[in-house]
């Protein structure tokens, strides 16, 4: 079954440190979709909840250097 989960990341310095994270998230297994916007640092991820965990995400999100926030 798919669910959707947001995070806030406030320290993107740059369009491209965007494009890394919304990557790195796309190569989590389960994951179907992420957006990922960097004026706003809001980053929506729809996975499979049956294969994927949002603590998985924020590790994600914080291994590109990081730090991902609850929305």
């Amino acid at each position: 079954m798919s669910d959707t989960t947001q995070f806030r990341v406030l320290d993107f310095d740059c369009p491209s440190c965007a494009s890394t994270v919304e990557r790195a998230l796309s190569n989590v297994d389960g994951v179907e979709d992420v957006e990922v916007h960097y004026s706003t640092g809001r980053v929506e991820i729809e996975y499979d909840d049956g294969v994927s965990d949002p603590n998985a995400f924020a590790q994600t999100i914080e291994n590109q250097g990081y730090t991902p926030q609850p929305a």
